[in-house]
C-alpha cells in the first residue's frame, strides 16, 4: 500500500488569507470550563470520559470554510464537515473519537465534528533499519543521518541531546522503517514522538479527493517504508 504525507492546505483560493483558519472562541465560551476544549489537552493517550463543550469556535475573518479546517489549537485534533466525517468513518483510522463543534462564521453556526487521535505507532517502528537525524526547532539545523539499536536508545540520545543543548533540540526520524507487526489496513495515523507527520493510505486520499473534500493537501510518503504491505 502507498501512503501520502496529509498537510492543511495553505492555498489562499481555498482557505482564505487567515491561517490557520480557527484559532479563536466565540463570545461567551467558557475556555477554562472542566469540560472546555482545551480539557482534552490532558487526555494524550486516552479520551476523556464526558462528552466536552465544543460550541464554539469562531472561524477567522479572511478564513474560507473547509470539509477540513485548520486549527491553532493541537495537531492532535482536527475539525472537520459532516461530509468529511462520513468519508473518514468509511476507513481504519488510528484509535480516535469524534465529538460535536460549533465552529462559527460570522453569526452563522455550522454543525461540524472534532475528530481527537490518539496514535503512537512507535513500537512498530524498525529502530535498527530507520535512519534518524538531530534537529534544532530555532534555527531548522538537521545534522546527517545516523543509526540506533533500539527505542531504547533512541530516548536516550534524545535525552541526552535534549540535556546538553536545550529543549529546542530534537531527534527526528529520516528514513522510517515500520516492522513487521505494523498493521497494514490502517488509512490514518500518527508515528507519534519520533515523527510530526500524519500519514493517509492511496484509497483513503483518493476517496477524499474524488468525494471533492476541501482543507487538506497531499504528499507522497518517501520517507516511509511499510515492508510487509504490497
Amino acid at each position: 500500500m502507498k501512503y501520502f504525507v496529509m498537510e492543511e492546505s495553505l492555498d489562499k483560493k481555498i482557505v482564505g488569507r487567515d491561517f490557520p483558519q480557527a484559532y479563536r472562541f466565540i463570545k461567551g465560551y467558557n475556555e477554562d470550563a472542566s469540560n472546555a476544549l482545551f480539557s482534552l489537552y490532558k487526555y494524550k493517550d486516552t479520551f476523556p470520559d464526558y462528552v466536552p463543550n465544543l460550541d464554539g469556535v469562531m472561524l477567522a475573518g479572511y478564513a474560507k470554510l473547509t470539509d477540513f479546517v485548520s486549527n491553532g489549537f493541537s495537531g492532535s485534533l482536527c475539525i472537520l464537515s459532516p461530509k468529511a466525517k462520513a468519508i473518514l468513518e468509511q476507513y481504519n483510522l488510528c484509535p480516535h473519537q469524534f465529538y460535536s463543534f460549533g465552529l462559527y462564521k460570522k453569526e452563522v453556526k455550522y454543525d461540524y465534528f472534532l475528530l481527537k487521535l490518539v496514535s503512537n505507532y512507535s513500537d512498530f517502528v524498525d529502530y535498527e533499519k530507520t535512519s534518524f537525524r538531530e534537529y534544532d526547532i530555532t534555527s531548522g539545523y538537521k545534522s546527517d543521518s545516523f543509526s540506533v539499536k533500539s527505542k531504547e536508545e533512541f530516548w536516550e540520545r534524545r535525552k541526552k541531546i535534549k540535556a546538553e543543548k536545550g529543549i529546542s533540540w530534537g531527534i527526528w526520524g529520516n528514513k522510517l522503517v515500520m516492522n513487521k507487526d505494523f498493521n497494514c489496513e490502517l488509512d490514518f495515523f500518527a508515528i507519534s514522538i519520533l515523527d510530526a507527520n500524519t500519514y493517509v493510505s492511496e484509497r483513503l486520499k483518493n476517496a477524499i479527493e474524488s468525494a471533492g473534500l476541501t482543507g487538506w493537501e497531499f504528499s507522497p510518503a518517501t520517507n516511509l517504508i511499510v515492508e510487509n504491505c504490497h
